[in-house]
């Protein structure tokens, strides 16, 4: 049938636009363009994939699958998987559909723990900060520039408590 056969194409090609778009919004946060296009995929496709597979319909190398697919696996995006009547020989992935074990147990805690480091880093700034007294108060003799900076480094902090605060709320954990 020439209907179903068009329909098939324009799926395809949907699919095909998804993957890539998928791949677009992961490089629009820093993350690069086959992180996003490989878990879409994954995600895309019900039965398990393995590198070979995953390399040819991406049009990668099987190296960089396997990069990805590691990187994916430490976010908790996708795991190992054994089909049914698949090969021993060979690693077979599948996509985490449900995105709040990805948030919750994948994406956070990276993200706290690299606001964590930025907070430490704020708060030693602020203690080695000239002219500070034990309330982070500026004094006079403070230059103009060192008052502005310590501004900033205070604002800073605000929004870090602020964020750390949304982030350790039993609500998110619950939410996800």
């Amino acid at each position: 049938m020439p209907n179903s056969r068009a329909a098939q194409g324009a799926w395809s090609r949907e699919i095909a636009r998804f993957i890539k778009a998928s791949g677009d919004t992961t490089h629009s946060f820093g993350l690069g363009k086959l992180i996003g296009r490989l878990f879409a995929l994954l995600y895309l496709t019900p039965e398990p994939l393995c590198l070979d597979q995953i390399a040819k319909k991406l049009n990668i190398s099987k190296a960089s699958a396997s990069i990805t697919v590691r990187q994916l696996a430490a976010w908790n995006a996708v795991h190992k998987v054994i089909p049914a009547g698949g090969s021993l020989r060979r690693d077979y992935y599948q996509a985490e559909l449900r995105f709040g074990v990805i948030l919750r147990n994948g994406l956070l805690p990276g993200v706290q723990k690299k606001l964590h480091s930025a907070g430490a880093q704020i708060d030693r700034t602020l203690d080695v900060a000239p002219g500070q007294n034990e309330l982070l108060e500026v004094s006079a003799a403070t230059s103009d520039e060192q008052k502005e900076v310590c501004r900033r480094l205070r604002l800073a902090r605000g929004l870090y408590q602020k964020v750390h605060a949304l982030f350790s709320n039993p609500l998110l954990e619950h939410l996800l």
